[in-house]
């Protein structure tokens, strides 16, 4: 009997009987380069015209945050935009920079530059209100019916509280030297964004998302196993129970260098890993990661951005014919991982949706 998109999707994810594997292809980039026309009608249409199954990643949440008292301005000069977070207890100075050939603002000066920005960083998060948003995201999910899978953002900064430390706050670099300088002032700070996200976490559980992601971006690239052990594995675990508590999946974005994080990751409870990629994005390939995962850990991923632009159709159709097969043993859903770039050609997208269809699983 065939499967309505949305049942497909969360069979698949959970290692359940389909009646064919989902590709679910990310467009991340590649759609903000599409017909200004093709945007508006939005990814979803887009997704469904090609013949894929709509895994909508991060388009909705279950929360709204918003500062009470502290203030942002900003100031853009060239390729340049400055930012000021204006807190009680000091200013926050950040810039970032334009790369237009990726239509994208790069971080390139992190707020948190040294242990004296710590007190106005723990009063940004003090500041920051986590408020109900349930109602409006249940109204989405009953609108996309059975026409695809939302996969909903949790976390107020929609990553654990060490790796937006990591990314967004302070830097890999310069954490690594505080957490080893000043382990208490990083834990202290650690735990107070970890208490927004779970205040996320918890209006996640009463809502009526069935997935949920962070834009957790983990990867051995700007983390040791042994840190994100310590400072982030506590923190997921504890979200994975308190949605598990209410029949709801977690999936872990992980879209780098992963192959030393596959078991931390496992250990969490999580029920996917997504956007897992071969060379050169990562370092992992999908029959590498089921050989060390175990099997109620299911895959999202193995299409290599790279390959996906720079293969042949005829090279790519083997490929991932051969990819469903190696993975028949647990959950998997196709799709290119992390991103895609801009000139990735359509009818591959067509292709691949049409194989999965034939392949017997």
């Amino acid at each position: 009997m065939e499967m309505t998109p949305k049942r497909r999707l969360l069979a698949a994810i959970r290692g359940e009987e389909v009646d064919h594997v989902p590709f679910s292809p990310f467009l991340a980039y590649y759609f903000d380069f599409l017909p200004k026309e093709t945007q508006e009608k939005g990814q979803l249409e887009y997704l469904k015209a090609m013949g894929a199954d709509p895994l909508l990643r991060g388009f909705i949440s279950a929360y709204t945050v918003c500062p009470r008292e502290c203030s942002v301005t900003e100031k853009t000069q060239g390729n340049k935009r400055y930012i000021t977070i204006h807190t009680p207890k000091g200013e926050l100075h950040s810039v970032y920079t334009y790369v237009s050939e990726s239509n994208t603002w790069f971080l390139t000066e992190h707020p948190v530059k040294g242990i004296e920005d710590f007190p106005a960083a723990m009063a940004l998060y003090e500041d920051l209100e986590v408020m109900d948003n349930i109602a409006e995201v249940n109204r989405q999910i009953d609108a996309l019916g059975e026409d695809g899978l939302h996969v909903a953002l949790i976390g107020a900064e929609m990553k654990s509280a060490y790796q937006h430390m990591v990314e967004h706050l302070v830097g890999t670099e310069n954490l690594i030297y505080l957490t080893m300088d000043y382990p208490d002032e990083v834990r202290e700070l650690v735990e107070l964004i970890a208490a927004k996200n779970r205040k996320t976490v918890e209006y996640t559980a009463e809502s009526k998302i069935e997935a949920c992601l962070s834009w957790e971006d983990s990867s051995t690239t700007n983390l040791s196993p042994a840190l994100y052990r310590e400072y982030i594995a506590p923190e997921i675990t504890e979200w994975v129970k308190i949605l598990r508590e209410s029949g709801k999946l977690y999936i872990q974005h992980a879209c780098g260098h992963i192959k030393d994080l596959l078991l931390p990751i496992a250990e969490q409870g999580v029920t996917a890993i997504e956007s897992i990629s071969p060379p050169p994005t990562g370092n992992v390939t999908m029959e590498e990661a089921g050989r060390v995962l175990p099997p109620s850990v299911g895959l999202i991923g193995g299409i290599e951005p790279v390959q996906f632009l720079q293969d042949s159709v005829e090279d790519l159709l083997p490929y991932c014919e051969k990819l469903c097969a190696a993975m028949k043993s647990r959950g998997f859903v196709l799709a290119n991982s992390d991103s895609c770039p801009p000139g990735v050609a359509y009818e591959k997208f067509q292709k691949i949706a049409q194989l999965v269809k034939e392949i017997r699983v």
